[in-house]
């Protein structure tokens, strides 16, 4: 149910909200809180967070903003001389234009490279924000929400290409969703919180079939209804 937790635990695993307690521990690595063992360099863990709002800059093409962040990495992570940088970010520009033509192309927007978001219907903002997401190859990528701002006739266009992202790549996703029928066939597993904590937690069929927590199971008589 709306209010919850689910979108500040999204923000928390993305260090876009600090928690004021308790440990993130994904894949037996330390994400919070870091210590000087587990600082960001010893921890190779990456998440990417796709907003149910798109936050696309309006200013940038689809391709520009896919890989804006590629080329400020680029350029924040060289050392070198004025003219060496120049040279390097040139060679490293044309390489990430390369890799975000091909992810706009995954996510079917391959005609789509240099209109900017105005031109652009919902569905079509949401698959550029997930291609965004997706050029920093994430160990994790999270989802608020996707589709709740798109027009029902928009939403099934995402829900696609998620679903291939599951089929086709090997990057683990969290989705935040109100779309009950997608979560029970996209997921290995599934958590419903309650107050800001694990209602309930399992295999779609052992939450959606056989729910134990009573919130879980008031809030699916509704879905079900």
């Amino acid at each position: 149910s709306s209010g919850n937790g689910k979108t500040t635990f999204l923000r928390c695993l993305n260090n876009l909200e600090t928690p004021n307690g308790g440990e993130i521990i994904v894949d037996n690595k330390t994400v919070f809180p870091k210590t000087e063992e587990t600082g960001e360099k010893e921890n190779d863990l990456t998440f990417g967070l796709v907003f149910q709002s798109f936050n696309l800059f309006p200013q940038y093409t689809a391709l520009q903003n896919v890989t804006l962040a590629l080329n400020c990495r680029a350029e924040n992570q060289f050392k070198g001389s004025f003219f060496e940088k120049k040279k390097y970010l040139k060679q490293i520009k044309e390489e990430n234009e390369k890799k975000g033509i091909e992810l706009l192309n995954s996510v079917g927007l391959s005609d789509k490279v240099n209109y900017y978001p105005c031109q652009l219907s919902g569905g079509q903002c949401q698959r550029v924000a997930i291609a965004r997401a997706m050029a920093l190859e994430p160990t994790v990528l999270c989802f608020d929400e996707p589709t709740s701002a798109l027009d029902p006739e928009l939403t099934g266009e995402v829900l696609k290409v998620i679903n291939e992202l599951k089929e086709k790549s090997n990057i683990t996703m969290i989705i935040v969703t109100h779309e009950m029928e997608f979560a029970k066939n996209i997921s290995d597993k599934v958590l419903f919180m309650v107050d800001g904590t694990v209602g309930e937690f399992g295999t779609p069929n052992q939450v959606f079939e056989n729910p134990q927590n009573q919130a879980t199971i008031h809030f699916l008589k509704g879905y079900n209804n």
